[in-house]
């Protein structure tokens, strides 16, 4: 929780110039002990596992995690680099930091704490580092999901940025075999409700308070690349985007659409396929609003009903009273 204190300005120079420099130390004192901190995490990382294509860190105190995961890296390594046209070369290994606690993963990598980040892939250094707790996501399927970025990263360099998120994040969901339910549901009921967010708005960052559906998309997209133009259709882009320098012309290229007119197709697709289940929500939505007015209604008739019978009890009661002539006899 960071708090804030409202200090008010000094008036002498001295004052001030002594607070700019406290200030100046206090930020680079916090940089320094972050800095301490993931070093320190790295250095618990001593212990190093080999293999063709992976140099593997991870604690000495366990090396059976470490080892299955080298084995699952090199395995899922050679299926992406298949289906994405990477020619694998062994003179050039990628390392792979892992992490078996998911608090040591956040900190040594900077994240934000309570995050739901479990791995990243840098472009510039193609390390990989996973948090192989297992408490968020299964390794296996971190492992998949980072080594499709880091693929991606060296079959392209400095193009890679020429790619939107959307599509490296759905290329590297489709590549870890991420069941589709989950992410079906949330578009589900974006499109029900008309919030899809559009990918325009997902080519360099991912909202924060709508990351799901962001991540949820990408996959559909890519899904709907694959089943639409076949199951190359990811490695031609990225070799279309290598030869042209353009994510635009290389989508013109392989799918005859503009990134625009794609979006426009997959978002048919979408909206046809959950058009069933809008049509349910907007019918059990104006059933509910129906039956709460019945409600009301029946309970207004009820408050008007009594009222109705207690002023006709007090008519006849009313009626009753013995007259003074009646008693007259």
């Amino acid at each position: 929780m960071r708090s804030t204190v409202l200090i008010r300005p000094p008036q002498s120079p001295r004052l001030i110039a002594a607070l700019e420099i406290m200030l100046v130390l206090l930020f680079y004192g916090h940089a320094a002990n972050a800095r301490r901190t993931a070093t320190g995490l790295l250095n618990k990382l001593s212990a190093t596992t080999r293999t063709s294509n992976f140099v593997v860190m991870h604690e000495p105190e366990d090396p059976f995690l470490a080892r299955l995961l080298a084995r699952t890296a090199e395995a899922e390594l050679k299926r992406i680099a298949a289906n994405l046209g990477y020619k694998i070369t062994n003179s050039k290994p990628f390392r792979l930091y892992v992490f078996s606690s998911h608090a040591d993963f956040l900190e040594a990598g900077g994240l934000e704490i309570g995050k739901l980040t479990v791995g990243t892939a840098s472009l510039s250094t193609e390390e990989i580092s996973v948090d192989a707790s297992g408490v968020f996501d299964l390794p296996e399927r971190i492992l998949a999901h980072e080594i499709t970025h880091a693929v991606i990263f060296r079959l392209l360099g400095a193009l890679a940025v020429e790619m939107p998120l959307w599509m490296h994040e759905g290329l590297a969901k489709y590549e870890s075999r991420e069941p589709a339910a989950y992410d079906d549901e949330m578009i589900a009921t974006a499109a029900a409700e008309g919030s899809v967010i559009p990918l325009s708005k997902l080519r360099n960052s991912f909202p924060k308070s709508r990351t799901g559906l962001a991540y949820a998309e990408s996959a559909s997209v890519v899904r709907f690349l694959v089943a639409r133009f076949g199951r190359n259709a990811p490695r031609k882009l990225i070799e279309n985007l290598n030869k042209t320098g353009s994510f635009d012309q290389a989508m013109i290229n392989v799918t005859g659409y503009s990134t625009t007119a794609f979006e426009r197709e997959w978002h048919k697709e979408i909206s046809k396929r959950y058009e069933g289940l809008r049509r349910i929500r907007l019918a059990t939505a104006f059933f509910s609003v129906l039956m709460a007015a019945l409600a009301v209604m029946a309970y207004l008739a009820r408050r008007i009903q009594k009222a109705d019978g207690a002023n006709s009890y007090d008519g006849d009661a009313s009626s009753c009273e013995p007259d003074e002539a009646d008693n007259n006899y």
